[in-house]
Formats: structure tokens, C-alpha cells, sequence
């Protein structure tokens, strides 16, 4: 009797598991404009989408403002890069403590001839695979780390 329950069980096992990983959605290694849009709207993202054009490669973005700080979003195909940017005079030595205890994003220092600016940044690689559910929790984890970030600097 006992070997019985045994095959069973791990019959239902073997199909279960599969069916519960096919329900965590599709994986993609590229992420479409088409499909980001999709899933930006599903979040109800309100966003100006453009293209920046650097020598023959051109670039989607989506700027969007959720939380406190706007927020622009680059699709690179097969990496999303989330940033925001704070014209705010820092020192290296704050950039350095909020990138040592950020855990999600680093801060990048930007000096200009006459202007500091100060770059919240955080990249998702997709070519190892990613699911829209993965990309939601990219978006709401950024907006977590930028309001950290807007305490941080006042």
C-alpha cells in the first residue's frame, strides 16, 4: 500500500510543481517598449514615453513621477535602467554614505562646469530571464529607495 501512495504522490508532484511555475508568467530575456507599456499601465503609471539618439543607437525611455521624485525609465531591450536626477549641491562623502547603506540603488555624482547633480540609479538585467511580475517589484522597490533618498538629502 505504501508504494502506491508513494507514486502518487510523486506523480502529483511532478505535475503540480510545473503548473505552478507556468502560472508565475511568462519569463522574457527581452523586454519589448510594447510589453514595458503594458505593464506600466497595468500599475496605472501615468508616463510620457520618447527616444534619446546616441550616435546611430536610439534608446526608448518613460518618465513618470510615482512617489516623491521623477522618474525616468530606459529599455535597453535586455536591461531596464531606472533613474532619477536632484540638482542638489552633495559631497562625495554623502554620496558615499548613501550608497552604503542603499540596498536597491546607488547614487552617482555628477559634476558639470557650473552645476552638481546627483543621480538616483538602479539597472535589471534581463537576459538571465524576468517576468512582469519581476519589472512591477523593479518599479515599486525604486520608489521605495527614492523616497529614502528624498529623506536623505533634506
Amino acid at each position: 500500500m505504501k508504494p502506491i501512495v508513494l507514486i502518487v504522490g510523486a506523480l502529483l508532484f511532478a505535475v503540480l510543481i510545473p503548473l505552478r511555475a507556468h502560472s508565475q508568467g511568462k519569463v522574457l530575456r527581452s523586454v519589448s517598449n510594447d510589453s514595458l507599456e503594458k505593464i506600466l499601465k497595468g500599475m496605472d503609471v501615468k508616463y510620457q514615453r520618447g527616444e534619446r539618439k546616441e550616435k546611430d543607437v536610439s534608446t526608448t525611455y518613460f518618465d513618470f513621477t510615482r512617489g516623491s521624485l521623477p522618474t525616468r525609465m530606459y529599455n535597453y531591450g535586455n536591461d531596464l535602467w531606472l533613474e532619477s536626477t536632484v540638482d542638489k549641491k552633495m559631497t562625495l562623502e554623502d554620496v558615499n554614505r548613501w550608497n552604503a547603506q542603499a540596498k536597491f540603488s546607488r547614487l552617482v555624482l555628477i559634476e558639470q562646469k557650473d552645476k552638481v547633480t546627483v543621480s538616483l540609479e538602479a539597472q535589471l538585467d534581463c537576459l538571465g530571464g524576468v517576468t512582469e511580475a519581476a519589472i512591477k517589484q523593479f518599479v515599486n522597490r525604486f520608489d521605495q529607495e527614492a523616497t529614502k533618498f528624498s529623506k536623505f538629502v533634506k
